[in-house]
């Protein structure tokens, strides 16, 4: 009876410690089995590094100086002496006119001041005639004669030479320093009207304009030099000096990585001076520019969300439980300092090497239970 008694004992033993295998074993089983049931994240390890900003403007070389050069007598064009693209020297001569007209007045008033001096000498003489009469009324009277007819002769020839002066400066129009000329608007037989020709200052170079959204210029000043890559028979690098930075009128848009949505973006605009003998007129040309910040903690733009302006990123959170850790999620609101178009630089909230969720196969809230 104890041997039966004892075999019953350990039969009994022997079914409870399988019942309780089974049952640790479903239970692990089913516990699997709702893990997988849970959102399936990826985790990153924040870190700090280099937040980058390249910027992009692209324009075409124009001359810094271009004049317009113009005559004021409205006279005919007798002879158009250039063509756009010339090399012109300071002096040489550019347009002739037709100044007939005037050369003729000349020839009048001059005929009109010999006629004048042919009376000097009956005027002097009826002077002598007065003085030797001793009439004091006739020596006042020739004496007038005499004075009013030398002040005809000299506003004669002041007209003269007024109308002379007139036919040299209006009868051509001269370069006024060492140029090129852009462009040429006279007409051979017709008045002129209007600026009858450009030319450039060759001596002052050309200029580029560029449009930049204001991140791009902060650490720029007026004098710096920049890297210019033009574009014209075969594409080669200049360098350019900044001579301003003018304010632009802002535009709704994403330029420039850092702003998002329909925010306005401030734009500068950047004069540069290229002075390279090898640039043309016309060329194409575009800058680059990179602006960096130094030792932030970076985060992929990705992983950000936003609550009502608030920004905030999904960290994890560690329980134990009575089947192991358990992690969930939990919200870790931050501070977006700056962005590109892949990363932002992050303070307040986030540290160093802690980890962050950048992706889920669901979508998340906080407390949610996960797995990874």
């Amino acid at each position: 009876m104890e041997v039966q008694h004892a075999g019953r004992k350990k039969t009994i033993a022997v079914i409870a410690g399988v019942f309780i295998g089974l049952l640790i074993l479903f239970t692990l089983f089913s516990n699997t089995l709702m893990s997988l049931t849970l959102p399936k994240v990826a985790l990153l390890t924040v870190s700090r590094g280099v937040l980058s900003h390249e910027f992009q403007s692209s324009g075409v070389l124009i001359w810094k100086a271009e004049t317009e050069l113009r005559s004021t007598s409205g006279w005919k064009v007798k002879e158009v002496a250039v063509k756009k693209g010339e090399v012109v020297q300071k002096g040489q001569t550019l347009i002739t006119y037709d100044g007939k007209d005037i050369e003729q007045q000349i020839q009048d008033e001059q005929g009109s001041l010999t006629k004048l001096k042919l009376s000097t000498g009956s005027l002097q003489y009826a002077l002598m005639e007065a003085v030797q009469g001793g009439d004091e009324k006739t020596i006042n009277n020739a004496t007038t004669a005499y004075k009013s007819h030398e002040i005809d002769i000299e506003t004669q020839q002041r007209r003269i030479q007024k109308l002379q002066i007139s036919l040299k400066e209006n009868s051509k129009l001269v370069a006024p320093f060492a140029g090129i000329v852009t462009k040429v608007n006279a007409m051979e037989g017709f008045p002129s009207s209007g600026p009858d020709v450009m030319i450039s200052n060759q001596s002052l170079g050309l200029m580029l304009e560029l449009s930049l959204p204001a991140p791009a210029v902060t650490q720029l000043k007026a004098g710096d030099e920049l890297d210019v890559h033009v574009n014209g028979k075969e594409t080669r690098q200049m360098k350019g000096q900044i001579e301003s930075i003018q304010d632009g009128d802002p535009v709704n848009s994403n330029i420039g990585e850092r702003a998002t949505g329909n925010s306005t973006v401030p734009i500068r605009k950047l004069i540069l001076s290229i002075q390279d003998p090898a640039a043309k007129e016309g060329d194409a040309a575009k800058v680059d520019l990179l602006q960096t910040l130094e030792d932030v903690v970076l985060v992929p733009n990705a992983a950000i969300h936003d609550e009502g302006g608030k920004k905030y990123v999904f960290g994890v959170e560690q329980k134990d439980g009575p089947l192991g850790n358990a992690f969930y999620v939990r919200k870790v609101y931050i501070t977006v300092d700056d962005a590109n178009a892949s990363q932002s630089a992050v303070t307040g909230g986030l540290f160093e090497q802690e980890s962050i969720i950048i992706e889920s196969s669901e979508p998340l809230q906080e407390g949610n239970k996960i797995r990874m």
